[in-house]
């Protein structure tokens, strides 16, 4: 293997050696690929023969498989075969695919072949073409454009391998020129129409899902390549731009209105496959001050303020030409088209909830985009479908469906993205302005608030709640904007619902979600969000959250319990608003729940108690003979403080309590005793601003001789000589010494330190005698 020796001949070598060997014994030795990833000449020799290349083609692409092996080996020779031609290391084996007639003729032979693939051959042929087209681009380009290459990967789309090489064909080229062979190639094959085609006919849910996929991944690939190029010609774009294709897709969308619940759920993949298609048209075309991004907007500051950095996204800056001027679809042709069918998507999506399908999501965002393009003749259109519907029996159907969180949340992004749209004349989007007038949406919100509801449980009953809270919020930040549209605070004056309906939504943000309570517009919130404080702590979040449990313990035997209204007080519930149930909850509101398990996991009693049976808390194993080693230790070992003093403080024993004096200079441990020597008022903060650091430790006097830990106050730090009156002080007890030795002078040495020039180990060194004198007589040196 790679750790052998280079001089060392491994087994593969010997095996080519010998005289009587199979490819298949060189294909089952551990080396064989390591040695073709080397280029060893008489491995290469050896492979590169006609009827050896056309074996390894063989080996990948149609393998005979023996049933009767286990199934990690059925495929081991094709995938060691595959491995040989695609090696990165040379390209002498691709080189010998694209060049020889027998493995040529493999290779067409296999795309004519109409027989269906398997995962496996499906990943050894897409391994092979993508390492082909990047390597011998020309040769290999010149096979393909004879042989069926679109209508063989379109027949086994269903799998994942086939799905990558299509998506990745316009990338695989190295050169510019590959990449417009590519284009011309599908252009000229009619791919987009073969893909539509096909999603049209009786093929799978699958097959459908994969190419619709497909169609997505070419059109981002082609829009990211012309929003960054200067040139912004691209005929593979404007072939999937082509209006009629766009239309057929479209067509897809509308449902007869005799189509049976069953036949439309049977086509709910064709519908899924389309929506997407459409969506990814007009998500990628460019449109400057869309709703979406000034909703996004406080959320994108919030991110950047927390990291400190904008390198998590890419700002739009005021020169970035392309991202302000150029648009793929600069005539809004995809828009159009769905625009016009937008009655038909809505009363696909209406029918689709209520037959409980799963076609109304995706449809729900391709709508989405639509309200996000800030285009008036497209929100006219809305308008239109939004009376013909009406849009009302959209919010109904989801109030009736209290469960379906995604759907609720969409339904909230359409009514916020409506709201929020911009147009030069700074006129109301005509969708907005119906679902506020004539819509009823503030009347629907307001009895949904103030009304009974007598069936489902406590998480439908929250998942109602907080879709209409949503509903309201919508309103209200639309009301409470930078830059409000004057026509709908006009329109939300003239409602006299608004008012009290805008009081249960700020007294109910106010209770439950008071990081939504504040004004987005002050900057004070940005401030708290750099201190990781989002503007409120963590006590405000569930200020109600015991009060309801406790409320709902105590009643848990009653016939009948009751959920608070939207404006209600829950510091006094109303057990008449809202909602009125017969059935016992057994799952808690998640906001409540997730209370109500720290308050029971963190207390010592839970409402166990009142079932008359043990609420201690848990001893895990060993747990008390911690307790009792701990509570020993604190009584033993006491540790003397080491702060420096002037005398000797009074001994005392505290114990630390919130209220009472900090102890200096050390931080006891909570709950603990300790043995103090200081005392003084407790800090405001234990952190230390770098700006303003503390120097009044050197004023300290050193401590005692008593405590003679780490002790050095018996060394001389400064020369006998010189008087210092808190050396004076430090040295008054009889441990004060002088260094060792330093009462027997030798010959020579005086009174000063250090030691004269006399001692130095080469004293007849002038240069060092003359250094030695400066130091320890500088007043002899600055006479000189």
């Amino acid at each position: 293997m790679f750790w052998a020796r280079e001089e060392e001949e491994n087994s593969l070598m010997r095996l080519l050696r010998s005289d009587n060997f199979t490819l298949e014994d060189v294909l089952l030795n551990e080396f064989v690929v390591q040695e073709s990833r080397y280029g060893k000449p008489e491995l290469v020799q050896y492979i590169t023969t006609k009827e050896n290349m056309k074996a390894l083609m063989e080996l990948s692409l149609n393998p005979v498989i023996n049933p009767n092996l286990p199934m990690k080996q059925q495929y081991r020779l094709s995938f060691i075969a595959s491995e040989i031609l695609t090696i990165r290391g040379t390209d002498v084996f691709q080189k010998m695919i694209v060049t020889t007639e027998e493995t040529k003729k493999c290779l067409v032979d296999f795309l004519n072949d109409k027989k269906p693939l398997n995962h496996l051959v499906a990943g050894f042929f897409a391994k092979i073409m993508e390492c082909l087209l990047s390597r011998h681009f020309v040769l290999t380009f010149e096979l393909l454009q004879t042989t069926p290459f679109f209508d063989k990967c379109l027949q086994n789309i269903n799998l994942g391998a086939i799905e990558c090489l299509l998506e990745n064909l316009v990338r695989i080229p190295n050169t510019s020129e590959g990449t417009r062979t590519v284009k011309q190639w599908m252009i000229s094959e009619n791919l987009f129409e073969k893909i539509v085609d096909r999603m049209r006919d009786d093929s799978t849910d699958d097959d459908k899902e994969c190419l619709a996929e497909v169609y997505c991944e070419i059109l981002r690939e082609l829009r990211d390549k012309l929003y960054m190029l200067e040139s912004k010609v691209d005929e593979l774009h404007d072939k999937a731009m082509d209006e009629s294709l766009i239309s057929k897709i479209a067509d897809n969308l509308i449902v007869e209105e005799n189509c049976s619940s069953e036949d439309l759920v049977k086509k709910s993949a064709l519908i899924t496959s389309s929506a997407k298609i459409l969506e990814a048209f007009i998500k990628t075309n460019y449109v400057m001050n869309a709703p979406a991004q000034q909703l996004e907007e406080i959320e994108r500051n919030m991110i950047e303020e927390r990291h400190y950095s904008y390198g998590l996204m890419r700002p739009i800056l005021d020169n970035d030409a392309y991202e302000h001027t150029y648009q793929p679809d600069p005539e809004r042709i995809v828009e159009g088209i769905v625009s016009n069918r937008v009655f038909n998507v809505l009363q696909t999506i209406l029918r689709d909830i209520e037959a409980n399908g799963s076609a109304w999501q995706p449809l729900l965002r391709l709508f989405i985009e639509l309200c996000n393009t800030n285009c008036m003749s497209t929100h006219q259109n809305i308008a239109g479908a939004f009376k013909k519907l009406p849009f009302i029996k959209l919010i109904d159907a989801a109030k009736k469906l209290p469960r379906a969180s995604v759907l609720h949340a969409l339904l909230v992004k359409v009514v916020n993205l409506l709201l929020h749209s911009v147009f030069p004349s700074q006129e109301l989007s005509p969708a907005a302005e119906y679902i506020l007038t004539e819509g009823n949406l503030v009347k629907n919100i307001y009895e949904t608030a103030t009304s009974f509801h007598t069936n489902g449980d406590l998480i439908a009953c929250s998942g109602l709640r907080s879709f209409n809270q949503n509903l309201g919020d919508a309103i209200s930040r639309a009301k409470k904007s930078s830059t409000p549209n004057p026509k709908l605070l006009e329109i939300i004056k003239a409602d006299k619902k608004w008012n009290e309906l805008e009081e249960i939504v700020f007294n109910y943000n106010a209770k439950h979600r008071p990081q939504l309570h504040h004004d987005f517009n002050d900057s004070s919130v940005l401030s708290s969000i750099r201190n990781d404080s989002h503007g409120f702590s963590d006590g405000e979040e569930w200020t109600d959250a015991s009060t309801k449990f406790a409320e709902m313990d105590a009643s848990s035997s009653a016939a009948s319990k009751a959920f608070t209204g939207f404006g209600s007080s829950f510091d006094q519930p109303n057990l008449q608003r809202f909602s009125e149930f017969d059935v016992n909850f057994e799952t808690p509101d998640e906001d409540e729940f997730r209370k109500l398990c720290s308050e029971r996991a963190n207390s010592s009693s839970c409402s166990g108690a009142l079932n008359n049976f043990d609420t201690n808390p848990i001893e895990w194993p060993g747990e008390q003979e911690k307790e009792e080693e701990k509570k020993k230790a604190a009584e033993t070992n006491v540790i003397p403080s080491t702060c420096p003093q002037e005398t000797k403080g009074n001994e005392a024993s505290v114990e630390q309590e919130e209220d009472e004096e900090w102890v200096w200079p050390t931080v006891p441990p909570l709950g603990e005793t300790e043995l103090v020597t200081q005392t003084g008022p407790r800090p405001d903060s234990i952190w230390v601003h770098d700006s303003a650091p503390d120097f009044s430790y050197l004023e300290n006097p050193q401590p005692i001789q008593e405590d003679m830990w780490a002790d050095f106050s018996s060394f001389p730090t400064v020369s006998p000589s010189i008087s210092v009156p808190t050396a004076v002080t430090a040295t008054t007890s009889a441990a004060t010494s002088n260094w060792p030795g330093a009462d027997d002078k030798e010959q020579g040495e005086a009174s000063d330190w250090p030691l004269s020039g006399k001692h130095d180990a080469k004293s007849s060194d002038p240069i060092c005698v003359g250094i030695a004198a400066s130091i320890s007589h500088p007043e002899d040196c600055s006479e000189a």
